[in-house]
C-alpha cells in the first residue's frame, strides 16, 4: 500500500505542480480541466480551473495529485497536516529544503537532531506544511 497526497488549492494548482516538478523532478502526467468533463456542475469562471493534475515523481513510484477548488467551495489552511519527506542524503535534504522554502516560511531551520537525523520544517509558497528528515 502507498499513500499519495492530493493537494487542493483555491487556484494556481498548476503553478504548484510545476514548482514541485522543479523541486523533486518527475513529470506531469495529467492536466484535466473542469471544462474537459461533460456535465460537471461548475460556474463559468471555474471552467478553466484544474480539476485533476497528476505529478509523477521521478523513479520513486510516487505521485502528488492536485486540484483547484471551485469558487463555491471554501478551503481552510491549517497546520493539522504536513507532508513528510524521508530523504536519504544530506545533499538532497539541503537542496529540497532550500527549494521548497523559496517564497515560503521556515518554521525550523535544518539542524541535526537528538534522534540522529537532519530535520527541518517549513510552509511553502502555496501554504503546504513540509517536514524534511534525513538519517545521519
Amino acid at each position: 500500500m502507498k499513500i499519495n497526497p492530493y493537494i487542493l488549492l483555491p487556484e494556481n494548482s498548476e503553478k504548484a505542480m510545476n514548482f514541485y516538478k522543479e523541486v523533486f523532478g518527475g513529470k506531469i502526467v495529467t492536466l484535466q480541466r473542469y471544462r474537459d468533463v461533460p456535465d460537471i456542475p461548475c460556474n463559468e469562471e471555474d471552467r478553466d480551473k484544474l480539476l485533476h493534475g497528476h505529478l509523477e515523481l521521478g523513479d520513486q513510484d510516487q505521485a502528488i495529485y492536485f486540484s483547484d477548488m471551485l469558487q463555491n467551495n471554501a478551503i481552510t489552511f491549517g497546520n493539522q497536516i504536513s507532508l513528510t519527506l524521508m530523504l536519504t542524503s544530506v545533499d538532497m535534504i539541503e537542496k529540497v529544503f532550500h527549494d521548497l522554502s523559496q517564497d515560503g516560511k521556515v518554521l525550523m531551520p535544518l539542524q541535526d537532531t537528538f534522534w540522529g537525523a537532519k530535520y527541518g520544517k517549513l510552509i511553502d509558497q502555496f501554504g503546504i506544511y513540509w517536514d524534511l528528515n534525513c538519517p545521519l
